[in-house]
């Protein structure tokens, strides 16, 4: 059955990143760049430097219009992948699920399909990149690399990280649309008014 087929795929490469593709340098790494969400250097210096990026690249009123979406679409992915996705599916962790050996390197909570970390990350690569095309690039790379790190943890499995990109990149992309006519009729009311 193709169900099947493509969950013992899924544990073979996940055993695969987790237990046989390590390294000393990245048992340190992806334990600390999986939860940079969760440091000050975070809080208190990279989320005022996008909210400065924003505000720089296209001044102050739609810059913060820019920052307010970003912050809508990431919320709306988190919210549908916890509420709708991983409350529905109730898949165990792979740290839970029974006959797996895993190396867990990071703390874990809840079910696992799907990955909020990779639902998040891809949701602001995506509005990012739809918004300001030339960030593309630095977004895309970050994004794949936290998603990478939930499986070289042993908190996900690949399809978990998978899904929660298709659905980060969905939600990405929806909200930087409206964005852009929010602020299309930003412009167009500017110019009946000068």
């Amino acid at each position: 059955m193709m169900l099947d087929f493509i969950l013992d795929l899924d544990k073979s490469l996940f055993i695969m990143v987790n237990s046989q593709w390590t390294a000393g340098w990245a048992d340190a790494f992806f334990p600390f760049i999986t939860d940079l969400h969760k440091t000050s250097f975070f809080k208190l210096v990279l989320v005022p430097l996008i909210l400065g990026l924003f505000i720089w690249r296209r001044g102050l009123k739609k810059g913060l219009v820019i920052f307010f979406f970003c912050i809508l679409a990431v919320s709306a992915s988190d919210g549908f992948g916890n509420w709708a996705l991983k409350k529905t599916v109730q898949r165990p962790r792979p740290a839970e699920t029974t006959g797996l050996q895993v190396q867990v390197r990071a703390p874990f909570g809840g079910y696992s399909f799907v990955s909020n970390h990779a639902t998040n990350m891809f949701s602001f690569a995506s509005f990012t990149s739809v918004i300001f095309p030339p960030a593309a690039v630095p977004v895309y790379t970050l994004a794949p690399i936290v998603a990478y790190s939930r499986v070289y943890n042993g908190v996900h499995f690949p399809t978990d990280v998978l899904g929660g990109a298709l659905l980060g990149c969905l939600f990405g992309i929806l909200f930087a649309k409206l964005c852009q006519r929010l602020l299309a009729k930003i412009d167009s009311e500017r110019a009946t008014t000068s």
